[in-house]
């Protein structure tokens, strides 16, 4: 009984032994990657933009203004109004931030691509709506198509505010990303 029950330790002590070496030759023949090098901090945060991954993250690129300045939210909310189009760049294509109660950046701007030709549009503020100055096709001023030949609304463009900054996010803005 005795010798059977130090045969069973040893086979133990070498299972153990064995498979501790094992995982360290594994581990070395297969690193480890951080699992937040697989995410998409992008996508992330703008999901769940109080993730703590993504207390320092600022996604998109800058608002420019027309002098090619960055905006800031706080200098915009000091003196704008409640139903202004900011005109924006940054990215491939000028949008314009929207003005909410508030008065408040909204967290979405209208594409100043007009989806008739690629002409891209005017803000007309004494009448409250975007004028493409190609084929005279008219926008209400959340996009929609007022009058043709456009068939199709403005896009909507993201737009985050964070630490007093303006951002645009190269993607469709969806209502309901959470």
């Amino acid at each position: 009984m005795h010798s059977k029950q130090r045969n069973t330790r040893r086979r133990f002590l070498s299972y153990l032994v064995g498979s501790g070496a094992t995982t360290v030759a594994v581990s070395w023949m297969w690193p480890a990657t951080s699992v937040a090098q697989d995410i998409d901090l992008e996508e992330l945060c703008l999901k769940y933009p109080y993730n703590a991954l993504c207390e320092d993250y600022l996604p998109g690129v800058a608002a420019l203004d027309e002098s090619d300045s960055p905006y800031e939210a706080a200098a915009i909310l000091s003196t704008a109004q409640a139903g202004d189009r900011l005109p924006a760049e940054g990215l491939s294509e000028k949008a314009y931030l929207v003005i909410e109660e508030g008065p408040a950046i909204a967290d979405y701007a209208i594409s100043a691509v007009c989806p008739h030709l690629g002409c891209t549009v005017d803000w007309n503020s004494t009448e409250q709506k975007f004028i493409c100055p190609c084929h005279g096709s008219q926008f209400d001023e959340t996009g929609d198509v007022s009058r043709g030949p456009a068939s199709s609304a403005l896009s909507l463009v993201t737009v985050v505010v964070k630490d007093d900054q303006v951002r645009l996010v190269d993607r469709a803005y969806t209502p309901d990303r959470s």
